[in-house]
């Protein structure tokens, strides 16, 4: 039922496309990345246990879903019955209620006139998107008019489906809802609207929302300002990705861990931020005997990291200290902690904080007498590509968030008045990626969604703007290449020597 182009990824993508389509239609769309959807037509009274059955064969434990029009409705009946298995959930072009006379309408035509009936559906399906629609006629419409022929069944099913009203109550994940302002399919003013989830419609959409290249990956990766709650959800979602993609994470980790001492104060280290646990097992190899505390705000995060510490010690092994992880805030954290610790240590965390100079301040505060604070921050240098092609796409109103990154002058006037040596070094990464697309999922895979607005109010990566931004990079000598500002910055306790121990 279900085709994917290759193995499976950890966290898959699923698109369950509208009535009288197929996967077959996501090769018209701007997104290159592999999708999981039907191979033919499907029958939305079965597909929920499915695809679920899809999931559990394969040892998979949850993915993306994206349902466009009836594959919305489907989508959503599958959240509603195995939140667990969903992460997160798209709903595009999706008609909260089909009247019968409507229905009557369509079943009477399938039966008398069937083939010119779907001609004219699909011309209005992809109603602003023409390029996409004559690629459709020459690729595709001759084969799905035959398996329409062939499966009338399955068109019925559908339009009986369509006929049952989905109940206004919005599962338990995260959903967004996207609308297009020229859909004649399902029209703004008769959208699908779920209590507590916003809708945002596309001025320019018509009815064929997967063709909008700025949904697949821009929307999700370059929002405003984010807030904890966001960069929250975005980690959750990105746990199971983050790994085989967060190489500039790594490549930070990096330049930190050499600068760990040998011996350190007597007293616990406290890893801000730990993510999936990187950082964390090197931590606990390189101090067996030290008490670690590891906290992140992500659940799903710290899950990826506790896996990482059991397995340091297999089957039969000496058993390792354990480390205490804790699923809290670190500014929060920090703001209630009583205990001094040896060292305070985070990798690219310290720039998602909302107040770091009062971070640095209770940092110093929590350090024992010569303890050490060693931590590697994004600066607000990083993406400059990205923000200067934004800029220009945008007239200035769409910038990255890394701007709002705290930088290196900034810091110096923060830290010296708060530990008694300091030293602050910058490094430049950069890192190649072959188009705006993959650029964007890396966000996505990361959870560092990586733009937002600077003071005019929410603005939003439209797709004429999207095919401008991927036309601009691809015109750069450079391509689509960017770089990282990364800040080392070493302080240490008010009281002890640059060397502990």
């Amino acid at each position: 039922m279900l085709e994917i182009p290759g193995p499976p990824e950890k966290l898959p993508r699923i698109f369950l496309p509208g009535w009288g389509f197929d996967g077959r239609v996501l090769a018209l769309s701007p997104d290159p990345a592999p999708w999981v959807a039907p191979a033919g037509l499907y029958d939305p009274f079965t597909l929920a246990e499915e695809l679920a059955l899809w999931l559990e064969q394969r040892g998979i434990g949850q993915c993306e879903l994206w349902g466009w029009s009836l594959g919305g409705l489907c989508a959503l009946d599958f959240a509603r019955r195995f939140p667990e298995r969903v992460t997160s959930l798209r709903l595009l072009g999706v008609r909260a209620a089909w009247p019968a006379a409507e229905l009557t309408a369509i079943r009477r035509e399938l039966r008398e006139q069937a083939e010119d009936f779907l001609r004219i559906f699909y011309r209005k399906c992809f109603l602003g998107y023409r390029a996409e629609y004559l690629a459709f006629q020459r690729r595709l419409e001759t084969a799905y008019l035959a398996q329409a022929q062939a499966a009338p069944e399955l068109l019925r099913r559908g339009l009986d489906f369509l006929a049952l009203t989905p109940a206004p109550v919005a599962p338990a994940v995260e959903v967004q809802c996207f609308h297009g302002r020229r859909d004649l399919i399902a029209p703004v003013a008769q959208r699908l609207r779920l209590p507590g989830v916003a809708g945002r419609v596309l001025e320019q959409g018509g009815h064929a929302l997967f063709l909008e290249g700025s949904l697949h990956e821009a929307d999700e990766a370059i929002p405003a300002l984010p807030g904890k709650d966001l960069i929250r959800q975005r980690f959750n979602r990105a746990a199971a990705t983050y790994d085989d993609h967060a190489d500039i994470q790594r490549q930070a980790l990096e330049l930190l861990v050499p600068e760990l001492p040998r011996s350190l104060p007597s007293g616990p280290i406290l890893e801000l931020g730990c993510g999936t646990g990187n950082y964390t097992r090197l931590l606990r190899q390189r101090f067996p005997a030290a008490r670690l505390v590891s906290l992140d705000f992500s659940p799903a995060m710290l899950q990826e990291a506790r896996r990482k510490i059991a397995a340091l010690a297999p089957p039969g092994a000496k058993a390792v200290a354990p480390v205490e992880f804790l699923c809290q805030d670190a500014e929060s954290f920090l703001a209630a902690n009583q205990t001094r610790f040896a060292c305070i240590t985070a990798n690219a965390t310290i720039q998602w904080f909302t107040d770091p100079a009062g971070a640095f301040a209770r940092i110093s505060a929590s350090l024992l007498p010569g303890g050490l604070l060693l931590a590697t921050i994004f600066g607000p240098d990083s993406l400059a590509e990205l923000d200067q092609g934004l800029a220009r796409v945008s007239q200035g109103r769409l910038r990255v968030a890394a701007r709002s990154f705290p930088g290196r002058e900034e810091l110096r006037r923060l830290l010296p008045g708060r530990f008694g040596e300091v030293e602050l070094r910058e490094h430049r990464l950069t890192r190649r990626f072959s188009s705006l697309p993959e650029l964007l999922r890396h966000f996505r895979h990361t959870g560092t969604g990586g733009a937002g607005l600077a003071a005019a109010g929410p603005v939003r990566l439209s797709p004429g703007r999207y095919r401008e931004l991927a036309a601009w990079f691809a015109d750069r000598p450079q391509g689509c290449e960017v770089g990282f500002q990364v800040l080392l910055v070493k302080g240490r306790g008010k009281g002890g020597s640059d060397e502990a121990g």
